[in-house]
């Protein structure tokens, strides 16, 4: 995550400090290149590079932004003349790599893949904090399905295959089903990413309002949102306010234990921040997860296939909805399993349950834990930023098929 160094830019910083910029809160500068390849049957045969700047400024915790680093933005941005800031050069955009070189094999299921490199830098109180991340690769396969990970793509990654032919349907009602790592992933991501998010919790809009403390899940499950896994998609060294990048417990042995938090909600709530993230360099920042990485005391030695009815491989989606307190999961890969054993593929279901129903009804976590491409980007308000995750095997009831 280490990207090319800036020219002057604590220089920067101290003039800006200099001009007395009334009500001023922070300024955040930020560079970006993206590659997309299209591919053709495990052949490059397009390419395109993209290429953006900019700078935003917030001031009495008001946001203007405009594109562009050079010091007439910047100057108009906060409000005083050119000739206060000194020169200023943000680090080179990174050169894109060569796809046919990182990847010697392109599968055939891809139909592409985009790749993104950024470098941001965070000025306030007279000093100036460089955002280091990782940089990304998504992978796109012939039916739309995505994939996200730190570069480089993972190359053993295959979307479907020849049993998709034929494929069962799942009747609906109450079951037993074991997740495995990727659909675990995306489950957590509802229970205990968004609705542990700062802004939620303040407007009493998140489940666990009022229950820091209770026991919510009888396992003993730990759930933290570690930005310093630079290994997985949402990894930073500091966030988008300038506060270093530290693993937060937010679930440890089944207990609520923290939250996520910007400076203005971690105020509210009486938590540290440091997970403050900005979709864009026109959008303000907000609490936000970064790498949700779940672990399990003792779990299983393996999967406990004999004990569910239905081995849950990948999903679509995952979505909390805040009114009724449901968790919808839409499967694309799913199995039947009868004595231990997959029984029959299953064609496309969703997965419903309420909060409460879920985080009780968590029997068993299993090995092998493993990092996944999901949930990958995540939506709030249509602001998306990158995620990652990581947890074991799952075991879970109070889940109805719809």
């Amino acid at each position: 995550m280490e990207p090319d160094r800036a020219t002057g830019l604590a220089e920067l910083a101290a003039a800006i400090t200099r001009a007395r910029v009334r009500g001023l809160d922070d300024v955040f500068l930020e560079r970006r290149i993206e590659a997309a390849w299209r591919l053709d049957g495990g052949r490059v045969v397009a390419r395109e590079v993209s290429l953006s700047e900019g700078a935003a400024v917030r001031r009495d915790g008001v946001l203007v932004s405009g594109d562009g680093l050079d010091r007439p933005v910047l100057a108009g941005l906060l409000g005083i003349a050119d000739r206060s800031l000194p020169a200023f050069s943000p680090p080179r955009f990174a050169p894109p790599p060569s796809l046919e070189e990182t990847l010697d094999v392109l599968p055939a299921d891809w139909s592409g893949v985009r790749w993104r490199w950024s470098w941001a830098a965070v000025l306030a109180g007279g000093t100036a904090v460089a955002v280091a991340r990782p940089q990304l690769a998504e992978v796109t396969s012939a039916d739309g399905q995505r994939a996200l990970f730190s570069w480089p793509p993972d190359r053993g990654l295959r979307f479907g295959g020849s049993e998709d032919a034929a494929r069962a349907s799942l009747q609906g009602g109450r079951i037993r089903a074991l997740l495995s790592p990727a659909a675990a992933t995306v489950l957590l991501h509802e229970l205990f990413g968004h609705p542990l998010e700062g802004d939620i919790l303040l407007r009493r809009g998140s489940p666990w309002c009022g229950r820091f403390g209770e026991r919510i899940v009888p396992i003993p499950l730990s759930v933290r949102d570690d930005p310093t896994r630079g290994d997985l998609p949402g990894g930073f060294s500091a966030d988008d306010e300038g506060v270093a990048g530290a693993a937060r417990p937010l679930l440890v042995d089944g207990v609520l234990a923290g939250a996520l938090a910007d400076r203005r909600t971690a105020l509210g709530l009486g938590v540290a921040p440091g997970n403050a993230r900005r979709a864009s360099v026109h959008e303000p920042p907000r609490p936000r997860i970064s790498n949700l990485v779940a672990t399990a005391r003792e779990p299983l030695a393996q999967p406990p296939r004999e004990d569910a009815s239905v081995e849950v491989v990948a999903l679509v989606s995952g979505t909390l909805e805040p009114a009724s307190r449901r968790v919808l999961l839409r499967v694309r890969r799913a199995f039947s399993l009868r004595r231990g054993a997959r029984r029959q593929m299953l064609a496309p279901f969703t997965l419903a349950g309420t909060v409460d129903a879920l985080t009780g009804g968590l029997l068993a976590a299993a090995e092998p834990a493993a990092s996944s491409a999901e949930p990958g980007w995540c939506a709030k308000d249509g602001e998306v930023v990158a995620t990652g995750g990581a947890a074991p095997w799952l075991l879970l009831e109070g889940l109805e098929v719809r």
